[in-house]
């Protein structure tokens, strides 16, 4: 984003239009000139329109070379106003070139100067300017900037563009810190503003942006048609002389809005004019490299320039006070300049040298960039082919294990269908294990679902889904929560969940013959935050010190132990999941007294009437006598839930794919759909927007081994109500047909 802040604020420094001066601006003969020359203020103000022309080309390395004469004929002359402004242009170069602490440096520098000599335009500048330097790289930093130049703008004259930069900004920010409530605030008002001002002939570039923008706010806010209406009308209004950024930036919104209203032809026919533009970028930015490398070497002679001039001035003062040293100091100067000039012609060699040195490196850089990205790509494809073939198969151990031990027949083999169920168990908690610890490295897997839950309820679940373990090792498991924690909770239920789980099941598998306790303590209350310290204490084996560090890495187990169980995935997975809540795993272990697991997190007093319904199947008999279609193409998957849903008298028919259970649909009522997403012929999605054509009100419940990263909102889109994860848990099942049938 930070590409308009700039050109908007070139075009607020200097107050005139772009120009072309059809020559080489600033040759070789103009610097050795400014070198030489002591400028008049007029000769000073003359030289803008070239600085701006220059930042326009992208020229940063002239800039470097020259604004810095400027500023020091300007400080000769006590310009102060002049000098802030061609620091500012300096400072915007710098931050084209990535030297981010050179151009704070200056923008602060010029601040000091503004207030000191109470200059408002002045001060107004260099806060706009330092929030343009922290753009991209500290955005809460930039908004704080912003905010300050608007607060002495009311004293300048024409408040108008001032206003209008600093609002647009800080609109755009809060869009790429995902707050649309702010970024429409400050949008309404730079919209206002934009009926107020002319803007020099440039008011169609920035009524564009407006419209860029608010596209934004409306993908923010899943209103995925006013997000069409508005990028289109940026599109139409920049026109040719948009920004490629921005264009780029709007096809690849309005795809997006594209894809969330369904309409996938149309994403096609963006995508064409997408990658069209980012092809240009990909090419203009490596010519940006270049001259960028060639900046930066500019910059370093600035700085090697800019000592000589100081150990100079020092020289002669010397000389003034001492003229008995004329002759020595004389001497000196002529050795300094002559290590200079050799400086110079040596860095000019080390500049072509490096600037071949850069090249080769960026082509090596574009290569190791995209056989990185095929990696990734191939990873993410990887783990999730694997985890839909494993969870089908698993979903026939589990299920029919489950539907067996339900036969009175089979009362004989229930312990033998016990161990089978738990080992599918056991396999399916490793599948999600290494899911989670890809999950919780994408910025998918860093967002906080925030929801109200009852902890003391949330602790029994657990408990309950470890019962098996715990018969087994002959365990018994308390669980203690302090009476003034409240009994609803606001949080992240699924990690908090996923955390707690994971240490009572490794306490679990390593303590035999012992107790388990889970402890809920509250160490302080400060509104309706409550500290509170969770502790899960095993009597078990426990950790010699040495070990203690290892087995927070991943795949790391403590060594010599009898029993070797576990992948030694849990520990590093809670641990990155309470790095995202703002916690950190401790340990208190000593072999064989047993082990203490302990963090500390921050949780809301919740609303105990949003509070999230335990699943009942008490009302089970409701659902007998309903018809329901099962669509799988995997023959097991196809008798596990037809004996499922038989084992409560439910009547079903079965489909192989998506083609033959739209006409069964078709022919037939049914009062649920069971839908599985990946099969041939036609997949469950195509199948499920073919059935909303001509049936809009029975319920389409995905039954799916994969995955999806947004869950039910992905699907809903198209017409599907709900979805469960494959293996499932009956009760889960028969809860979930027991909503949709109320």
């Amino acid at each position: 984003m930070l590409r308009l802040t700039i050109l908007l604020f070139a075009f607020f420094i200097f107050l005139q239009p772009s120009i072309s001066f059809g020559q080489d601006i600033f040759s070789q003969e103009d610097i050795l000139m400014l070198q030489e020359k002591e400028l008049t203020k007029e000769e000073i103000n003359s030289y803008l329109p070239l600085v701006l022309e220059l930042f326009n080309e992208s020229s940063y390395e002239k800039i470097i070379e020259t604004v810095p004469y400027l500023i020091k004929n300007a400080q000769r002359l006590e310009e102060n106003a002049l000098a802030a402004r061609l620091r500012s242009a300096l400072g915007n170069a710098f931050i084209q070139v990535d030297n981010t602490h050179g151009a704070e440096e200056l923008f602060t520098k010029s601040l000091e100067e503004s207030k000191r000599t109470n200059d408002t335009y002045g001060i107004v500048t260099a806060y706009l300017n330092l929030g343009n330097t922290f753009f991209d790289q500290d955005p809460k930093k930039a908004i704080g900037y912003f905010e300050k130049s608007l607060e002495p703008s009311n004293d300048i004259k024409d408040k108008t563009m001032v206003h209008f930069i600093a609002n647009n900004n800080l609109a755009e920010l809060y869009v790429t810190m995902d707050d649309p409530e702010n970024a429409q605030v400050y949008l309404d008002k730079a919209k206002a503003l934009i009926e107020l001002h002319n803007f020099n002939g440039r008011r169609q570039n920035f009524e564009s942006t407006i419209y860029y923008v608010q596209g934004g706010i409306y993908l923010l806010k899943d209103k995925p048609l006013e997000a069409v209406k508005s990028i289109t009308k940026s599109i139409e209004i920049g026109g040719d002389k948009q920004d490629d950024n921005y264009k780029i930036d709007n096809y690849k919104n309005l795809m997006q809005a594209y894809e969330s209203l369904g309409r996938y032809k149309e994403i096609n026919e963006v995508r064409k004019v997408y990658d069209a533009l980012v092809e240009k970028r990909y090419e203009a930015n490596k010519i940006k490299q270049e001259k960028n490398a060639t900046s930066r070497f500019n910059l370093n002679k600035y700085k090697q320039e800019l000592r000589a001039s100081e150990l100079e001035n020092d020289l002669a003062t010397q000389m003034a006070q001492k003229n008995n040293l004329l002759l020595n100091t004389a001497l000196a100067i002529g050795v300094i300049l002559l290590t200079l000039i050799g400086s110079l012609l040596y860095g000019r060699t080390k500049r072509n040298k490096l600037l071949r040195n850069l090249r080769a490196k960026n082509r090596q850089y574009l290569k190791a960039k995209k056989k990185s990205q095929k990696l990734a790509s191939s990873n993410t494809k990887f783990l999730s082919t694997i985890s839909h073939e494993l969870r089908t198969p698993l979903y026939g151990i589990i299920g029919l294990s489950s539907v067996f031990l339900e036969d009175p027949a089979l009362k004989s083999h229930k312990d033998d269908l016990k161990s089978l169920k738990f080992s599918a168990d056991y396999l399916l908690a490793l599948v999600n294990d290494i899911l989670s610890l890809n999950k919780y490295d994408s910025k998918e897997g860093e967002r906080i679902q925030m929801s109200n839950f009852s902890l003391d309820r949330l602790i029994h679940h657990i408990g309950q889904n470890l019962e098996f373990i715990n018969k087994k090792n002959n365990n018994s498991f308390h669980s203690i929560i302090a009476p003034e924690i409240p009994n609803t909770l606001y949080g992240d239920k699924t990690k908090i969940s996923q955390v707690l789980m994971n240490l009572m099941s490794n306490a679990s598998k390593f303590t035999e013959d012992g107790s388990i306790t889970i402890k809920a303590t509250l160490i302080k209350q400060v509104g309706k935050v409550h500290k509170i310290l969770f502790e899960v204490k095993d009597t078990g084996q426990g950790i010699p010190e040495e070990e203690q560090a290892n087995i927070f890495n991943e795949f790391a187990q403590v060594e010599n132990l009898p029993t070797q169980e576990g992948t030694g995935l849990g520990l590093p997975i809670v641990n990155k999941i309470l790095k995202i809540l703002g916690s950190k795993l401790s340990l208190e272990s000593s072999p064989n007294k047993g082990s203490n697991f302990y963090f500390e997190i921050d949780l809301e007093t919740g609303s105990e009437e949003h509070v999230e319904a335990p699943f009942e199947i008490s009302g089970y008999d409701k659902l007998k006598g309903k018809k329901i279609l099962i669509v799988d193409d995997n023959k097991i998957n196809q008798v596990v839930t037809k004996k499922v849903l038989e084992q409560y008298n439910i009547e079903n028919n079965t489909a192989s794919n998506g083609l033959e259970a739209v006409s069964m649909v078709q022919e037939n009522t049914y009062d649920f759909i069971l839908m599985d997403i990946n099969m041939p012929v036609m997949n469950g999605i195509d199948a499920s927007v073919a059935i909303r054509e001509f049936n809009t009100t029975t319920p389409i419940i995905a039954l799916t081994a994969t995955n999806y990263n947004n869950g039910c909102n992905e699907l809903g889109k198209h017409g599907i109500n709900d979805s469960i994860l494959k293996p499932y848990k009956t009760e889960k099942l028969l809860a979930l047909l027991l909503h949709h049938l109320s």
